[in-house]
């Protein structure tokens, strides 16, 4: 988040108590950036504690090391801060203590309540004793200065706050989902070494556990965590244990690229009796499995953060989360009635709204902004890419379209007479001009969702669900070459990484490009089988994709006149 963007986050806030209390504004939000390191503070992501305040919020904390003096030495030891469901909260309570000041002084803080000037403001703070740094004042005074706070030092425009504010609608109870360290128990009977990946089956007790020979599984792993596998085996003299537990609902534990012992729920068997007898088995990861049936009951709306949404979502089951990147760089969103669904359906709302990434290590899932990096690797249909398919299409693509959010009560189910909390919503793309078809605009079916009860948050639904930008995919054959040359100067590549790509023919290069890759498909247990590569569906301005088509023929044309002058 930008520093301004963070200021923007919390000034409605600060003015609220302006406007109340008579505390400056630009106070408050000079204080935050400071001591929260502009909302980026472990303290800041993890308790919503902007100003550090120890102690509990109604009963909520949050654990963190700090240093304290013990005999005469500076250690640090663990202590409990204030945990609080916002900054809002954050930002009373410290309205709280210059209002109330402190047990053994009521007005401790009283010079700072109702002071104009924000320099005698700061430097009331730093006489009371409020922070230990002689430069405290002289920090916030720049703060204030270099990114003029003073002009939120006003109640004018500054809305009144909903009646009864002390008594807010009670949230659910959402224990935190993070993962706090302890890992869930697998079964025991699995080798504890990998030496060379394996995959076994296991009744659903975990009594047998088999390896399984003769199979050789394809796996499906992209960035949105959900991992599928597939897979045929004949029935021999030697594998009819195994071959008889490859059953509807009984376990497979395979070692894959990045992790092992990753845990698959078979969810199809088809049995083949013709020249020999094989089964083809379907299995979907623990991840995918358990939240395709785990039902969501409940609703939650507001302005609400990523770690809130996880915690909602899968509560009531093994799973907890890691965020591999800074937590302040997901924002929060406005959420409607977000719920009542499956928990995998939800995911891939929290995927889109917060536009992360997930990797899925059994029960834990790594949270990234964008997972993967640029690295040195080329793909080169002359070396290591015997193919590549590059599909190119404007299919539902669309500038505009309708949105009809919840039905009034009592109203008509006639679609002519219905009515509806809010009038129908149009949204049109900014971009809508450019992708005209034939002069017109291309119109989207209508968006109808009855969570929506705001005309704001259908807007937002509609600004995603229009899309005008044509879609490409990008589909490579890799195939992997030993060279010892390479070696030292060419990256492995995974999913979320960016590598280069160069398609080469005797007409030219028809492709050329860095990408990035979303998905693999591969052999986890065979390293030198050839895997499917999927990269980025890019979503590319027409004129742009004209353009680069132009050059290719302008390169092609080049490429055929220098074959007719060597001839």
């Amino acid at each position: 988040m930008a520093n301004t963007d963070f200021i923007k986050e919390i000034a409605g806030d600060a003015q609220q108590i302006y406007k109340k209390h008579r505390i400056l504004a630009s106070l408050i939000i000079a204080q935050g950036c400071l001591e929260s390191a502009w909302g980026t503070s472990e303290l800041a992501t993890k308790g919503h504690n902007l100003f550090g305040m120890k102690g509990e919020y109604n009963g909520q904390y949050v654990i963190m090391q700090t240093w304290e003096v013990i005999n005469g030495e500076n250690v640090q030891v663990p202590a409990k801060f204030r945990k609080y469901p916002s900054w809002k909260e954050s930002i009373q309570d410290l309205a709280n203590l210059y209002l109330n000041g402190l047990s053994w002084d009521k007005n401790h803080y009283k010079a700072v309540v109702g002071e104009t000037d924000y320099q005698k403001a700061t430097a009331a703070l730093v006489k009371a004793g409020y922070a230990t740094d002689p430069n405290y004042a002289t920090k916030l005074n720049s703060l204030i200065f270099t990114y003029k706070l003073t002009k939120y030092d006003t109640s004018e425009g500054v809305p009144d706050e909903p009646s009864n504010p002390g008594t807010p609608d009670p949230e659910p109870d959402i224990p935190s989902k993070e993962y706090d360290g302890k890992d869930i128990t697998l079964n025991q009977n699995l080798p504890k070494d990998v030496y060379f990946p394996q995959l076994h089956v296991s009744s659903q007790d975990g009594n047998q556990v088999v390896e399984v020979i003769g199979a050789d599984p394809d796996l499906l792993d992209d960035t949105t965590g959900k991992k599928d596998i597939e897979f045929t085996i004949t029935r021999t003299a030697d594998n009819g244990i195994e071959y008889d537990l490859l059953i509807n609902d009984n376990i497979l534990y395979l070692d894959e690229k990045k992790f092992n012992h990753q845990k698959y729920f078979i969810t199809m068997v088809e049995v083949d009796q013709e020249k020999t007898l094989s089964k083809k088995v379907s299995a979907s990861h623990v991840f995918v499995a358990v939240l395709n049936n785990h039902y969501v009951e409940e609703t939650i709306s507001g302005t609400l953060t990523v770690r809130k949404m996880l915690d909602f979502t899968l509560k009531g089951t093994k799973f907890s989360y890691i965020f591999k990147d800074k937590e302040s760089e997901f924002k929060s969103v406005e959420q409607e009635n977000f719920g009542d669904k499956f928990a995998n359906e939800l995911i891939s709302e929290i995927v889109e709204d917060y536009s992360l990434e997930l990797d899925v290590d059994n029960y834990k899932i790594y949270v990234y902004k964008k997972m993967g990096k640029r690295i040195n690797h080329t793909l080169d249909s002359r070396y290591n890419m015997p193919g590549i398919k590059i599909k190119t299409s404007t299919d539902g693509c669309s500038t505009r379209a309708r949105g009809y959010g919840a039905i009034k009560e009592n109203s008509s189910t006639d679609s002519k007479k219905t009515e509806y909390v809010f009038e129908p919503v149009l949204y049109k793309h900014p971009d809508e001009n450019k992708f005209l078809l034939d002069g017109m605009p291309r119109w989207a079916e209508p968006l109808r969702d009855e969570r929506y009860k705001k005309e704001s948050s259908m807007m937002e639904a509609l600004k995603k669900y229009v899309n005008p930008y044509p879609k490409m995919e990008i589909e490579v054959d890799y195939e992997y070459i030993y060279e010892p040359k390479l070696l030292n100067i060419q990256d492995d590549f995974w999913k979320g990484d960016t590598l280069h790509v160069l398609a080469d023919t005797v007409y030219g290069v028809t492709y050329e490009d860095d990408v990035r890759l979303l998905s693999i498909q591969y052999k986890p247990l065979n390293p030198y089988a050839k895997p499917t590569l999927n990269f980025a569906n890019f979503r590319k301005d027409i004129q742009d994709i004209r353009m680069e088509q132009e050059k290719r023929l302008k390169d092609q044309k080049r490429y055929v006149q220098k074959l007719r002058m060597m001839i």
